[in-house]
């Protein structure tokens, strides 16, 4: 019972007489709610993306510092990247992991990368912390996010971020394509959907703009 009132799920009445549920009860159930509206309202735009594009498209929120693919809907070309929700990697080696954790502080920001920044498979991943936190700014300032190759060899990224009434960046959807498909002129147009994808969803979560 100790242990659970210092962590704050569970605290006394004023006289000491009683127990009763802790402010982190509240906290983790508005978190759990704001994850299954996430999940409601972004199943239908997840899933216009891919039929849009053609392509692999996921929805990932931050999980204890790492990228957490939350939904995904397998593309349908015959060559397409294979995706898997529950899947979590560090959030330096993916397009949505660059806007998922932009609007943290610098020092937080900083902090958050010597943590969880890893060597991807393809050993293409950026690693340098200060350059990390330029494109994290890069990245939220322009509203989408790109990487080719960094953690998928032949494969690569867009995505951009999902918005919610608070103005925080809670979400991010991205499109997973193979390398011919990410040239500069169908990346163009892939950037443009996930972009408009990204605003949809937001506005359903009460972007204020």
């Amino acid at each position: 019972v100790n242990v659970l009132c210092d962590a704050r799920y569970l605290e006394w009445f004023s006289d000491g007489s009683k127990l009763f549920l802790g402010p982190k009860l509240l906290e983790l159930g508005t978190a759990y709610r704001s994850k299954i509206d996430l999940l409601k309202s972004g199943a239908p735009v997840v899933q216009e993306l891919r039929d849009l594009t053609g392509e692999t498209v996921q929805l990932s929120v931050l999980d204890a510092d790492m990228l957490l693919v939350l939904m995904k809907e397998e593309g349908s070309h015959p060559v397409r990247i294979i995706s898997r929700v529950g899947s979590r990697v560090p959030v330096n080696w993916a397009a949505g992991g660059r806007l998922i954790v932009s609007d943290l502080g610098d020092a937080e920001l900083r902090r958050l990368l010597h943590q969880t920044v890893r060597a991807s498979p393809t050993g293409k991943a950026n690693l340098d912390i200060e350059s990390l936190v330029r494109q994290v700014r890069r990245a939220r300032q322009q509203g989408y996010s790109t990487e080719l190759g960094e953690a998928n060899d032949h494969a690569g990224c867009v995505a951009a971020p999902v918005i919610d009434a608070s103005g925080q960046c809670i979400a991010a959807i991205s499109i997973a394509a193979p390398e011919q498909r990410l040239k500069s002129t169908n990346r163009a147009r892939l950037i443009a959907a996930v972009r408009e994808a990204a605003r949809q969803l937001s506005q359903r979560l009460g972007c204020p703009y």
